[in-house]
C-alpha cells in the first residue's frame, strides 16, 4: 500500500526534482541539447558515423560500411586479435564562397568504428574493396572456425 501524504492548506507545493537542483524538464532539455544541438539553428552534425553491416558466411565474416565522400586512401583499417577498427574523416565541403545554411545534415568529422569479431580471422587473407562509397571487407575464418559438414551414416 502506498503511503499517503497530506497537504495542508496554504502549503507550498514544490515541483518534482531529480537529483540536485535540476528539474526533470531541465535535465531532458540538457540531454536533447547534447544529442541534437540547438534545434532552432541549422542542423550541424559534428561527428560522422559510418553505418555498417557485419554478417557471416561458412568461410568468412563480411563487413560492409557506408562511407560516402571518402576515398580508399582516406580510410584506415586495423585488425588486432579479434578487434577490427576502421577510422576515417569526412571533411566538410570547402570552397571560396560564403555559405549560409538553412539545413546541414550531411555528416562530417572524424569517426572510429570498432567491432569485436565473434570468430578467429586469418589476418593474412583479409581483403578490402571500395566501390561507390561502400567499403567491403572479407575476413576469412581460420580453418578451425569454419563450419564443417558431418555426413550421416546409415546403419543397418
Amino acid at each position: 500500500m502506498l503511503a499517503r501524504r497530506e497537504i495542508r492548506p496554504g502549503a507550498e507545493i514544490t515541483p518534482f526534482r531529480t537529483w540536485g537542483p535540476m528539474s526533470l524538464v531541465e535535465e531532458m532539455d540538457r540531454l536533447f541539447s547534447e544529442a541534437f544541438g540547438d534545434l532552432t539553428r541549422p542542423s550541424r552534425i559534428s561527428t560522422a558515423v559510418a553505418p555498417a553491416d557485419l554478417y557471416e558466411t561458412d568461410e568468412a565474416l563480411v563487413l560492409e560500411m557506408w562511407v560516402p565522400g571518402l576515398g580508399a586512401d582516406e580510410i584506415d583499417i586495423s585488425l588486432e586479435g579479434n578487434k577490427l577498427t576502421i577510422r576515417g574523416e569526412v571533411k566538410p565541403v570547402a570552397d571560396d564562397k560564403v555559405r549560409r545554411y538553412y539545413l546541414q545534415e550531411m555528416p562530417h568529422g572524424s569517426f572510429v568504428r570498432s567491432f569485436t569479431l565473434p570468430v578467429e580471422i586469418d589476418a593474412e587473407k583479409v581483403k578490402a574493396e571500395f566501390k561507390n562509397g561502400i567499403l567491403r571487407l572479407v575476413l576469412p575464418k581460420v580453418e578451425a572456425a569454419r563450419a564443417k559438414r558431418i555426413p550421416v551414416e546409415v546403419v543397418q
